[in-house]
């Protein structure tokens, strides 16, 4: 029923588009007016976001106590560890942590999984939390020497 009522309202507005030509020069000012709107939010958004990740350098995000175990399914893993952020005067409200998993049967070792957790916690400066995430890998992945567990900070947001 709802859709009826939406597709009779379309055809009034139709009508009453090509029949009465006051009506469209104030359809069309809404029309500028709406479509504005909604570009200067995409623009702030995007400035905001812009502004979140710009200022902040990664070297004082330190992962300490990394620990992988398996997780509900053979593509997941349940990563731990502590955030410390070093920082004197910036809180992080989100940080983006690269796994990667080696497979050490020769030397260099492989890269068979890498993929990325996001820990989403408030961390004021100077102190650090303990976190865990479920990172979904891709595919799942089969190891024929030692494996080796690589975390690093690819990214941080501090707003």
């Amino acid at each position: 029923m709802l859709r009826v009522i939406i597709l009779v309202a379309i055809l009034v507005l139709l009508v009453a588009v090509f029949f009465l030509p006051q009506f469209r020069r104030a359809l069309w000012i809404t029309l500028a007016g709406v479509l504005s709107v909604v570009a200067l939010i995409i623009w702030l958004d995007n400035r905001e976001r812009e502004l979140a990740h710009s200022n902040f350098p990664l070297s004082q995000v330190v992962l300490e106590d990394m620990q992988a175990k398996p997780g509900l399914n053979s593509r997941s893993y349940v990563v731990s560890g502590r955030i410390l952020n070093h920082s004197s005067m910036s809180p992080l409200h989100q940080v983006i942590v690269e796994v990667t998993v080696n497979d050490c049967e020769s030397d260099p070792c492989q890269i068979v999984a890498q993929e990325e957790g996001r820990v989403s916690k408030e961390i004021p400066p100077g102190q650090a939390r303990d976190f865990q995430i479920s990172v979904p890998f891709s595919s799942p992945f089969s190891l024929q020497g030692k494996s080796e567990w690589v975390y690093q900070v690819i990214d941080v947001n501090d707003r």
